[in-house]
């Protein structure tokens, strides 16, 4: 969430061959805008959080956004193009692009309850003579299902497959499945809410918001029959932050999209622009060009490396944290023995924050699932940034912070 990227074509090479080979390791810049305004940045051990801005773009990307804004152009013409051309990259029947996984749900949630009825729409959220509850399951709730209750439908918790098609009633418009690290655990399956949902006439609602990687969840779900799947675009696609991907049931998408700006209705907040559009659609294409095997045996590579900076250093253990979410490996974690070197985790998180140049780790007791010591995780670090924090946490732990 961060500084300037490089490309990830450019981060398989020789800048890091080099940090392999021992030499200094790079200087961070700060963006003249961000000196301007006193805007701290920093170097981004964690991953791709809204709240620590996300990713950073790829240079294609960043000329395709500009090369959008030099010219008018009618915007449900640009989403109907840019649409098709993410239908024919995924497989599935129709898309469009939205201002974030978030709003993808939203306005999915408007599809299932308002549909297309300008009436009805023109209502939302008030759902009085619509369907209005959502089955979702226990395992499932988080902060983000806001973006179904936005539209004032009741989320009903299941927790057995026997559950769900027992909540099924005249009143359901959908069920909701959310595929992410806080969820894992629960007990019905995608494939098991599929059919379940499809057998009484249901759609699946699916916020895969940070399901990349695998490049392979852009058509996999889409193949499995669900019939609404959200993905941000600011994540590890890397395209613009305030933008996202709905795609799925080409009836349900164009419900969907009827309720979306620039459409006058209840989701006209979720404004997404030409250039966003345009920047989506251009990372998409390059993402799926990428070699992604290179690049997951290079996130290793650097969490190698900057475990070998910090072997010799006092108590100090590192391990990769086990997990079931390929999306949010590979994970490093640190640890110490905190009452002999006097260095708590929480301190070593602060201390890495408020020194030169900032750095971004996480306390992995706070993640889900929890595990233990300081989180380094390398998609979002430049070549060399590596050696930058071990040398940090090195100092830090020895009293030379």
């Amino acid at each position: 969430m961060e500084m300037k990227r490089i490309t990830r074509r450019t981060a398989m090479a020789a800048p890091l061959a080099a940090g392999a080979a021992g030499a200094a390791a790079p200087r961070l810049e700060t963006a003249p805008i961000y000196q301007r305004l006193g805007v701290r940045t920093f170097i981004n051990a964690v991953g791709t959080l809204t709240t620590l801005s996300g990713t950073l773009m790829p240079p294609e990307v960043l000329r395709a956004m500009e090369e959008a804004s030099r010219n008018f152009v009618p915007i449900h013409e640009l989403q109907a193009k840019a649409g098709a051309r993410i239908a024919e990259l995924t497989g599935a029947e129709a898309a469009f692009v939205t201002c974030g996984a978030s709003a993808g749900l939203c306005l999915a949630t408007c599809a299932v309850t308002a549909g297309d009825d300008r009436e009805k729409m023109s209502r939302l959220p008030d759902l009085t003579g619509m369907k209005d509850r959502m089955i979702i399951q226990k395992r499932h709730r988080n902060y983000y299902d806001h973006a179904f209750r936005m539209v004032g439908v009741s989320l009903v918790e299941v927790e057995t497959a026997d559950q769900m098609r027992a909540a099924i009633g005249e009143s359901t418009c959908a069920i909701a499945f959310v595929q992410s690290h806080h969820t894992l655990g629960g007990k019905v399956t995608l494939e098991e809410t599929v059919e379940i949902a499809h057998a009484r006439g249901l759609p699946v609602i699916l916020d895969a918001a940070a399901e990349l990687p695998p490049a392979s969840n852009l058509s996999k779900f889409v193949k499995m029959g669900v019939d609404f799947v959200a993905f941000s675009g600011g994540k590890n696609l890397r395209g613009p932050q305030s933008s996202g991907i709905l795609m799925g049931k080409k009836e349900g998408i164009r419900k969907a999209y009827a309720n979306a700006s620039p459409n006058n209705y209840f989701a006209r907040i979720a404004k997404t622009g030409k250039e966003e559009i345009v920047g989506l659609l251009t990372a998409l294409e390059l993402y799926l060009k990428k070699d992604h095997e290179a690049e997951r045996r290079e996130w290793h590579a650097m969490l190698d490396r900057l475990a070998d900076r910090l072997k010799g250093a006092p108590t100090v253990h590192t391990e990769y944290i086990p997990n079931n979410d390929f999306s949010h490996s590979p994970r490093l974690s640190v640890q110490w023995d905190e009452a002999k070197l006097g260095v708590s985790l929480t301190q070593m998180v602060e201390r890495l924050r408020a020194g030169t140049p900032s750095i971004e780790a996480s306390d992995m007791r706070y993640f889900n699932p929890p595990w233990k010591g300081l989180g380094v995780f390398p998609y979002n670090l430049k070549p060399g940034e590596e050696l930058i924090i071990a040398g940090r946490i090195r100092e830090i732990l020895t009293g030379k912070a």
